[in-house]
């Protein structure tokens, strides 16, 4: 148990959960050279005319020559098969069959994230490291709630040498309903061994934000860790930092 201090407010605690992109991994660093191949690879293969790259990028959130997305889009906070979803109903409307839609959407997706480049990008957010080995030596339990699939989830915290911290990760595909219904806290907490009423819960959206909320998480807090995050869409944080140096520990 330890004392988690967030705007001059203590909160008595034995867990933290985290969300993944935006909040452990530098959103850009990730999912904006992700979402650039994505695209690119699903025009190739449907062999779509230029103007449809914009298209679909606005389809998921994303603006593609500018490499800045939508906090409250698909591509922040939706799952990997909602992506596949919206860009098959791109296809569909564009004349071809909804299961030859979901084949080339789907192998587009698969021959991304079997490319290595990407991956070497991956950045962690400032001062992250730092702050979980504060954590770890308060003896707290961490955990990730990811939209993410866990397998991905896995391999990014183990491309930034980091999994070692965590005591659960629950991806989207763990659990039959995703954020922000409260069933990833719910399995991450059983994990971790600890109630949700004792852990608060850290994301870069208001769904993560919702989800705290109905998992009766002792605080929710929202992280713009980029300097071009916006802040106007964690309408429901209860407190909003931009660096993990905004939160302090204290032993009990």
């Amino acid at each position: 148990m330890a004392k988690c201090i967030i705007n001059e407010q203590a909160y008595d605690i034995d867990g933290i959960l985290f969300d993944k992109d935006g909040t452990l991994i530098e959103f850009s660093s990730l999912w904006v050279t992700w979402a650039e191949k994505f695209i690119l690879s699903i025009m190739s293969k449907a062999k779509l005319p230029e103007k449809d790259q914009h298209r679909l990028a606005d389809a998921i959130g994303f603006q593609f020559d500018q490499g800045k997305w939508d906090p409250k889009g698909p591509l922040c906070i939706g799952s990997l098969d909602e992506l596949i979803t919206i860009g098959a109903l791109h296809l569909y409307q564009n004349g071809f069959a909804w299961n030859e839609s979901l084949e080339i959407v789907t192998n587009a997706q698969m021959k991304v994230d079997q490319l290595k480049e990407w991956k070497k990008t991956i950045n962690p957010v400032s001062g992250l490291r730092t702050f979980l080995q504060k954590a770890d030596s308060h003896y707290l339990k961490l955990g990730v709630v990811t939209s993410d699939n866990q397998q991905q989830a896995l391999s990014h915290l183990q491309e930034l040498e980091i999994d070692s911290y965590f005591n659960s990760v629950i991806g989207h595909d763990q659990v039959m309903q995703g954020k922000p219904f409260p069933d990833m806290v719910y399995k991450a907490c059983k994990d971790m061994m600890i109630e949700p009423e004792r852990a608060i819960i850290i994301g870069d959206s208001n769904g993560d934000m919702i989800l705290g909320m109905k998992s009766n998480t002792v605080a929710s807090i929202g992280i713009a860790a980029e300097s071009s995050s916006e802040t106007d869409h964690l309408t429901n944080a209860d407190h909003v930092i931009h660096n993990y140096d905004s939160i302090t520990f204290e032993e009990k």
